[in-house]
């Protein structure tokens, strides 16, 4: 047996491992895990087979010095072999037995479901909670400035929200304030593990005369609810199924024993014998031997799995494997069992000691560099040999020939016609080893992005697509597609073309075989097991509880499960109708709306919205702590932000190259849909230097920092955050982030406007009349104060002395009592 060190990728690291070489990756990486981590897996098993020794021995299940080494050598040259295998231990919960007939059956599988629920739902909320508290902490984490004004939900907005969002998940106030003070504290993570809801066996009705009346409508619903119910056909069954929940699982790999053209019975039984006197020797409890890998094991005999002939050699099968348990002297509690133990199955190879049917013709095998590739499993080619069939005929016809020149449809000569040169047909073909279909040996990562988007046209949308099929960009059809995939990668249904009936039964799997050859499988086993065999059923995730219940009366003991909702289901609900007018007008007067902080999720196409090439804007000219800054701005045609411009005079070109390139990023976040109030959430209240009071602005007059005050002024004019306003200029300044007194002096727009202070005379072109003018919102206006300039429309015409000048133009209108322009 040869061994070779491999990188091996763990789910917290790297390790250089030590593994037999002719293991997977996955089957690797299976043994380490049982193995607590210890890379070097001879030694590990060594340590576990010597602790194994001396427990055999001192139960008397090795008598002497010779029956303990050969007991050690050869448990340690079948373990590296990867024979057979033993679980790690495993906590024993047995589930609760109840008999059908028991009047109390029913409402033990109603609080059962209740309690199942309440735990899911529990550990969905904690999760949920967990998330939104992290979120808190990550708010005072980001905040720049003051640490109590960070800490502060009135002066930290995205606190404010933060906190909102983990009361509306249900953290209670104390949990928020925890999450804040250890912010503070420097922590970074909110350390809660959600509870957990073990998917194991809860509750098994044994039910002699089957499910009929209130208890089997119950054990359904619980069934579909919770998926934790089995139904047994005798209550003694049931009892033993539950004390066998918690037992020590050990497995033989039925197809590690061929020799030559035959199956090596002998070496079978020795290895049964073996595995039996380790686990009596590991275990004080019971335990349950599998075999795995029965279906590939008939399939290599040429024998259908769903036939009599079938049944009968299994049963046979697991026969020889009793007597040979029994041979070893080994006294187990427990025994031969069928079984669903997957990561015992990785270490055995993958075969399912559930004595589940044929697994597939194909497999997938590793380079020496850790590729994978399609091959024929070992059950197939022993099948195909029995049955006399050509094994290289059948490799074409499911792996394919691996090659595009002859392919129907889709050879080199229509593939050069379509733009495609000899570098990209190359990378194809190398390509075609490793995939399973065409359209991914295609791909723009293996002909080229450039070759995709230049020579055959694809859009940045169209590339920017995982699903992009290049073949049928290239014009190629669905039906040539196909036909060129069959030639090139083969699969299963290439069979069908040469089998007779008999034999295309032989390779059925799962799927095709059907869940009642299952169930006659096991019930042929029953006799010969010391545990009653369990099938296992999965429903599709939306069934409903009627398929459950017709599932459970079975011939066996049967657990009904459905499977995992997917990951990305969405639930669609419409819009909430409007009340009727009656109901409305009977109905009390709504409250006052009161203002609380929401969170908002905005879903937008990743796609960048170009600005019209001629768009208005504004020109804010500003001085922050003495320094220039002039933010200019252009938007969409409905109003809504799209670029800045940021420019700052007699600074360093370094930092005005800076501010010039965080503009430019600035607007492509807008463009590509970033939400304006996420930029100002986080750069408000950042603290740098230039800082201090802000001159020539009428809404902000101090502030931290330059890109303080830039998000300070695009809030307040894009947003309407006019909480972001300061009127006093001392607010923000470095001794904290106090409110001051507001200003007493009357505001800018306490008067009349122009509209030529606000509409671009340029970009309107003369399509807006001179004589508009902005009126001050809820304010008592006073036109006293001037007159209409007769040059250029304005109300800024004022008494000075005797003459009225226009403060907008400078026009001088004339003494008093004559007429403007005289």
């Amino acid at each position: 047996m040869g061994f070779e060190g491999r990188l091996l990728e763990l789910p917290d690291r790297l390790v250089e491992a030590l593994v037999p070489a002719h293991w997977t990756n996955a089957r690797a990486e299976a043994w380490i895990d049982w193995a607590r981590g210890e890379p070097d897996l001879p030694q590990a098993v060594a340590d576990y087979v010597e602790a194994l020794t001396q427990a055999a021995q001192a139960k008397g299940l090795v008598k002497d010095l010779r029956s303990r080494s050969r007991f050690r050598d050869q448990l340690t040259e079948a373990l590296l072999a990867g024979r057979i295998a033993v679980a790690a231990p495993r906590p024993a919960v047995p589930p609760l037995v109840i008999d059908a007939a028991d009047p109390a059956a029913p409402q033990t599988l109603q609080e059962l479901t209740a309690v199942l629920r309440g735990q899911r739902a529990a550990a969905a909320a904690a999760g949920e909670v967990a998330l939104r508290l992290q979120a808190v902490m990550d708010a005072v984490l980001r905040c720049e400035g003051d640490a109590d004004a960070c800490a502060d939900p009135t002066r930290n907005l995205s606190l404010a929200r933060a906190a909102e969002a983990a009361r509306l998940a249900g953290a209670p106030p104390s949990a928020v304030l925890d999450a804040v003070a250890l912010a503070r504290a420097g922590e970074s993570l909110w350390r809660a593990e959600p509870p957990t809801v073990a998917d194991r066996l809860r509750l098994i009705v044994g039910a002699a005369k089957g499910l009929t009346g209130p208890v089997a409508q119950e054990a359904a619903l619980a069934a579909w609810a919770t998926g934790a119910v089995a139904v047994a056909p005798s209550p003694v069954e049931a009892q033993q199924l539950a004390a066998a929940e918690g037992a020590l699982h050990g497995g033989v790999d039925l197809m590690a024993f061929w020799s030559d053209e035959a199956f090596d019975i002998a070496a079978f039984e020795t290895a049964v014998q073996l595995l039996a006197r380790a686990l009596a020797a590991a275990a004080d409890g019971p335990v349950r031997l599998g075999l795995a890998g029965l279906g590939d094991w008939l399939a290599a005999h040429g024998l259908d799995y769903d036939s009599e002939a079938g049944r009968e050699t299994a049963r046979e099968l697991y026969k020889a494997a009793v007597d040979a348990v029994t041979a070893s002297g080994a006294p187990l509690a427990g025994g031969l069992a069928v079984f669903e133990d997957p990561e015992l199955a990785l270490r055995l190879g993958a075969g399912s000691l559930a004595a589940a049917p044929f697994s597939g013709a194909l497999t997938l095998a590793e380079t020496a560099d850790g590729e994978s590739v399609r091959v024929l499993s070992e059950a197939a080619l022993r099948g195909f040999a029995i049955l006399g069939l050509d094994a290289a005929e059948m490799s074409g016809r499911l792996l394919g020939q691996r090659e595009l020149s002859e392919a129907p449809g889709i050879d080199h000569r229509a593939l050069l016609a379509r733009g495609f040169t000899d570098h990209e047909i190359a990378a194809v073909e190398a390509a075609l080893p490793f995939v399973s279909r065409l359209r991914d040996a295609f791909a723009p990562a293996v002909v080229g992005e450039g070759f995709v988007g230049d020579v055959l046209g694809a859009s940045p949308a169209q590339m920017a697509d995982p699903a992009l099929d290049v073949l049928a960009l290239a014009g190629f059809s669905a039906a040539e597609i196909a036909a060129a995939e069959a030639y090139a990668l083969g699969g299963e249904s290439g069979l069908d073309e040469v089998l007779t009936s008999e034999q295309r039964r032989v390779f059925r799997t799962a799927d095709a075989v059907g869940e009642p050859a299952r169930l006659a499988m096991l019930a042929a086993l029953a006799p010969v097991l010391a545990v009653p065999p369990m099938a296992n059923v999965i429903l599709p995730w939306d069934a409903a509880p009627v398929e459950v219940a017709a599932r459970l009366a079975a011939p066996v003991a049967v657990r009904v499960r459905r499977a995992e909702a997917p990951a990305d289901l969405k639930l669609d609900l419409p819009a909430a109708a409007e009340a009727p007018r009656m109901q409305r007008e009977s109905a009390s007067p709504p409250p006052e709306p009161q203002e609380r902080i929401v969170e908002r999720i905005v879903e937008r196409e990743r796609t960048r919205r170009k600005l019209p090439d001629r768009r208005k804007g504004y020109i804010q000219k500003a001085a922050v702590g003495g320094h220039k800054v002039y933010i200019h701005t252009g938007e969409y045609d409905d109003g809504e932000l799209g670029e800045i411009f940021i420019d700052m005079h007699k600074e360093g070109a370094a930092f005005r190259s800076l501010m010039n390139n965080f503009a430019i990023a600035i607007s492509i976040g807008l463009q590509y849909g970033v939400p304006l109030d996420e930029f100002v959430d986080a750069f408000v209240f950042t603290r740098f230097d230039p800082a201090g009071p802000v001159t020539g602005n009428d809404q902000v007059k101090s502030a931290t920092s330059i890109l303080d005050y830039i998000f300070r002024e695009l809030g307040i004019s894009y947003l309407g955050r006019n909480d972001l306003a300061s009127a006093d200029p001392g607010e923000l300044n470095a001794d904290g982030l106090g409110r001051g007194k507001a200003d007493d002096g009357a505001a800018v727009m306490d008067e009349p406007q122009p509209a030529s202070r606000f509409i671009s005379k340029g970009f309107s072109r003369g399509a807006a009349p001179d004589n508009l003018v902005f009126l001050p919102v809820n304010r008592a206006a006073n036109f006293d104060a001037a007159d209409v300039c007769a040059a250029c429309g304005d109300i800024a015409v004022v008494r000075k002395g005797q003459a009225l000048i226009c403060e907008t133009c400078g026009t001088r209108a004339g003494r008093t009592g004559e007429e403007p322009g005289s």
